[in-house]
C-alpha cells in the first residue's frame, strides 16, 4: 500500500446541532429495560453553493455481543425514528452501530468541539 496526501480542499460547516438522545427499551419504558440510546447530529456545509445537512444517527447500545438479527432490528428502529422526523435515507444520512465506548468517545468529541465552537462565538456579559 503506497499512501499519500492530496490537496486541501475548503470545507465550509454552517452548523453542528445535536438532538435529544431517544432511548430505546426493551418491554416498557422504564431504566432497567434500557437497551440502547439513539443520537442524532446534524452538520451543516455548504457544497457548490447549496446548503446540505449531513444526518448522523448513533446507536449506542448496552450489551456487547449482538447478534445480526439484534444489530438489524436497532437500525430498524433507527430508520424509524428518522421517518418520524422526516429524515430521508440518501447518501447524507449515516447510521451507526456503535459500543458504548467509541460513542462515547465520538460524541464526547463532538460535543467538545461544539463547546469551544460556542465559546468562540458568545459574548461573555
Amino acid at each position: 500500500m503506497s499512501l499519500s496526501l492530496g490537496n486541501a480542499v475548503a470545507v465550509s460547516t454552517n452548523y453542528i446541532k445535536s438532538n435529544p438522545a431517544v432511548p430505546v427499551y426493551n418491554g416498557e419504558e422504564n431504566p432497567s429495560n434500557l437497551y440502547a440510546v439513539i443520537y442524532h447530529i446534524e452538520i451543516g456545509y455548504n457544497e457548490e453553493s447549496l446548503n446540505n445537512i449531513k444526518q448522523y444517527i448513533i446507536i449506542d447500545y448496552k450489551e456487547f455481543d449482538l447478534d445480526i438479527t439484534q444489530k438489524n432490528e436497532l437500525v430498524e428502529v433507527a430508520k424509524e425514528y428518522c421517518r418520524s422526523k422526516g429524515i430521508k435515507e440518501d447518501q447524507n444520512l449515516e447510521i451507526a452501530l456503535l459500543d458504548n465506548e467509541e460513542a462515547e468517545n465520538f460524541l464526547e468529541k463532538v460535543f467538545n468541539n461544539m463547546k469551544v465552537i460556542r465559546g468562540l462565538i458568545t459574548k461573555k456579559d
